[in-house]
């Protein structure tokens, strides 16, 4: 499997694009097409976009979706919980940047917490983590860990925007700490750099106590 970031420079938004043989999922949409086609052409012979997961409905990890659709004809995952906010700009947050609504209505398809999909040869497990947006969510492939803005190396997503909500973000963090990170080595976030368990361990333990859960935080 590999896993190549495709960085959107004016959001600075990670997408990832993930390859197994003939087989590729696209994690998030704020890459354009041509972006996505020359890193699949790194690949021979050159992969198949089967399916797009969006971590959490903000524009920014949105913002090219219809077009990346356009192109590969294949369908889209995302949170129940965040399915609508892709059409109204102002839960999409849109509205702060250039205000737009996704077109695409029939190739979006939502997911459960614990929901499991095969495409192709990629086993993807999602996990829905609200806090930072109702839909926010994170997928285990293999032991990577995609966890949009869930969290990040240094720092946590915010949760005062449409969606949000610290108390809700703070039992998402303490669930991820003490259960969705067993047995995952790399994380990759919506925005900054990748980052190991150790790391994880560290960042989410100075922001929750060190016992993970029943001391006060701040944030």
């Amino acid at each position: 499997m590999k896993i190549i970031k495709i960085i959107n420079e004016k959001y600075g938004q990670n997408n990832y694009l993930v390859t197994s043989g003939k087989d590729a999922i696209l994690i998030d949409a704020s890459a354009n097409v041509t972006q996505v086609e020359e890193n699949l052409k790194l690949s021979i012979p050159k992969p198949i976009i089967r399916a797009i997961f969006i971590t959490h409905e903000h524009f920014d990890h949105i913002v090219e979706l219809d077009n990346l659709v356009k192109k590969y004809k294949c369908p889209v995952f995302i949170c129940e919980y965040g399915k609508s906010c892709l059409y109204n700009e102002k839960q999409n947050l849109s509205i702060l940047d250039i205000p737009f609504k996704v077109k695409e209505k029939k190739l979006i398809k939502t997911f459960k917490d614990g929901a499991e999909f095969d495409i192709g040869d990629i086993n993807i497990k999602c996990y829905h983590t609200p806090g930072h947006s109702m839909g926010s969510s994170c997928f285990v492939i293999g032991d990577s860990m995609f966890v949009g803005d869930t969290v990040f190396k240094t720092d946590i997503g915010r949760s005062d925007l449409f969606g949000g909500d610290k108390e809700v973000q703070k039992i998402s963090l303490i669930r991820l700490n003490q259960d969705l990170a067993q047995g995952i080595k790399m994380f990759y976030s919506g925005h900054g750099a990748n980052f190991d368990l150790e790391n994880l361990k560290y960042n989410l333990e100075y922001l929750l106590g060190e016992d993970s859960g029943t001391e006060e935080t701040n944030f």
